[in-house]
């Protein structure tokens, strides 16, 4: 059964810890995952059969359902970003008539610069200006090499750049948009035809969050090879900075799906008349949480004599 994710980020970890782990063979699903870049791409995938799941970033999913398609979140996951600063720059009030480096437009380092803009801009911070078209490694040249002021990274490459003596200036986990914005994507066509595939799918994707979370070394290892990181260091910093982000229980939040839709809403004001809960389905989680599954994942760690953040 193919499942898709599009990125080397972090996010995507605990959807391989699931299946390197064989948790989803002990649901009887062959979880196959493939690399599909882009994460428009991923959603015309979805909408077309191509893949059954996927893992990616609100925005994409957000503006495909503003225009019409039926796509829920089904879980939560991890997405941290941060904006980091060319080296020497070391507050965000220097950056008044500064340039971010935020990828393409509409898609998650733009709204998230966005959003950040009409924050610093509340605060008498203007004047920035956002340069666009840059891939995730080119935005880390572009501040390491000072061509710009800032762009919006993520580990591991952010660890990379910090490295590169540059600072993180926002982690936007403080403005409560790290586990939001990403997670598991399914059709509504998926849960009303097979509800129990996505049962099996859901339970052994929490299984492998739970592994991510209990299991730094196997996690790192999983991550490095996905990734193509092959740095220990950087393979251990993103672990330690991306591990506490995870939930135990990965519930769909539509607090950080909000203030996404509250950005997009000042240039398509559609994004302002969407309750974002209607692009969440939490029932499979609800059940599993409901039922015990996963206190029972951690209890039984406990009881080994293991430990959990």
């Amino acid at each position: 059964m193919p499942a898709a994710y599009v990125g080397e980020g972090q996010g995507a970890g605990p959807l391989f810890v699931a299946q390197r782990a064989g948790l989803f063979l002990k649901e009887g699903l062959d979880v196959q995952i493939r690399l599909i870049e882009g994460s428009r791409s991923v959603v015309s995938a979805l909408l077309g059969g191509e893949v059954s799941f996927a893992n990616f970033a609100a925005p994409a999913l957000l503006q495909a359902c503003l225009d019409g398609a039926d796509l829920v979140f089904l879980t939560s996951g991890v997405n941290q970003q941060f904006l980091g600063g060319r080296p020497g720059l070391t507050r965000v009030a220097d950056l008044a008539g500064g340039r971010i480096s935020v990828g393409d437009p509409g898609q998650t380092g733009d709204l998230l610069a966005r959003y950040l803009v009409g924050v610093l801009k509340r605060e008498g911070i203007d004047d920035i200006a956002l340069v666009y078209g840059e891939s995730n490694r080119a935005r880390v040249d572009s501040i390491v090499s000072g061509r710009v002021d800032a762009a919006v990274i993520t580990p591991p490459l952010a660890i990379e750049a910090r490295r590169a003596g540059c600072r993180f200036l926002v982690d936007f986990a403080d403005h409560g948009l790290n586990f939001t914005l990403g997670g598991i994507v399914t059709t509504r066509g998926t849960i009303d035809t097979q509800p129990d595939l996505v049962r099996r799918f859901i339970r052994g994707y929490v299984g492998g969050m739970h592994r991510y979370k209990t299991d730094r070394q196997f996690a790192m290892e999983v991550q490095q090879e996905y990734s193509g990181f092959r740095d220990q260091q950087i393979a251990e910093e993103t672990y330690d900075i991306t591990e506490p982000g995870f939930p135990r229980a990965p519930y769909p939040v539509t607090s950080g799906l909000q203030k996404i839709l509250d950005t997009m809403a000042l240039t398509d004001e559609r994004a302002g008349w969407v309750d974002p809960r209607t692009m969440t389905d939490d029932r499979f989680i609800r059940e599993l949480d409901e039922r015990g599954h996963i206190a029972a994942l951690f209890h039984e760690l406990s009881r080994r004599g293991g430990g959990a953040s």
